[in-house]
């Protein structure tokens, strides 16, 4: 009886033995797979390291490279100043004859704009490249104005009208009571009132080009070109 009870207890401290190395071996295992993927994943954040600094590198160096050519352009710039100079003042000279001959639209500001950039032209503070710009800026504006349409209060003799200016294709007014219109004459130079037919039309381009009715087609007269 008592080798039974001894047998039996034998065979159970056994089996927990044996669950437990079982158990212990389950662990370890576990703990091995976790390491190993750990590893992993930091290496490949390492990789990822690597090839980010590799990338900063390069863009220091182009950077770096970047800043010697614009370094070299400076210097370069300096040089090209008495060369420069000349071709400004030809272009701002240029541009005073094109307002001078061209409609007569907006001329008080036009004509302040070449007078500013003429004393910028001697402002002995002012560097070649804000020359440069104040002029290109000008020209931007004015190539502008052959791409647009507007209407605008302003006056013919001492006349209050309406103005109404079509790209480079047409000046044009109408009296505030819409019972007088005109437009420039480009050939003459000079202000030429219309027939009362066109009264209907320009009144309706004046409302589309201050944009209080959808645009339309619409018939307006034109300068013939000069020298036809």
């Amino acid at each position: 009886m008592k080798k039974t009870v001894l047998n039996r207890m034998s065979q159970a401290i056994a089996i927990v033995v044996i669950g437990l190395a079982a158990a212990t071996t389950a662990v370890a295992q576990t703990s091995g797979a976790s390491v190993d993927q750990a590893f992993a994943k930091e290496l490949k954040l390492v990789e990822g390291l690597k090839v980010y600094n590799d990338q900063l590198a390069k863009q220091l160096d182009a950077q770096q490279k970047a800043k010697g050519e614009i370094r070299a352009s400076i210097v370069q710039s300096k040089d090209l100043g008495p060369q420069v100079v000349p071709i400004l003042t030809k272009m701002l000279g240029s541009l005073e004859q094109f307002i001078n001959a061209d409609l007569p639209f907006h001329l008080d500001e036009r004509k302040a704009s070449v007078g500013d950039l003429k004393a910028l032209m001697l402002n002995s503070e002012a560097s070649t490249s804000d020359r440069f710009r104040n002029i290109m800026d000008i020209y931007g504006v004015e190539t502008e104005y052959g791409n647009t349409y507007e209407a605008y209060p302003g006056t013919v003799g001492e006349t209050p009208v309406d103005m109404l200016r079509v790209g480079r294709l047409g000046l044009y007014y109408q009296t505030k009571d819409q019972k007088v219109s005109g437009m420039w004459d480009k050939s003459a130079g000079q202000w030429v009132e219309l027939d009362s037919s066109h009264n209907r039309d320009i009144r309706k381009a004046i409302k589309v080009a201050a944009k209080t009715i959808a645009p339309e087609l619409m018939n307006l007269p034109i300068s013939a070109p000069e020298g036809s």
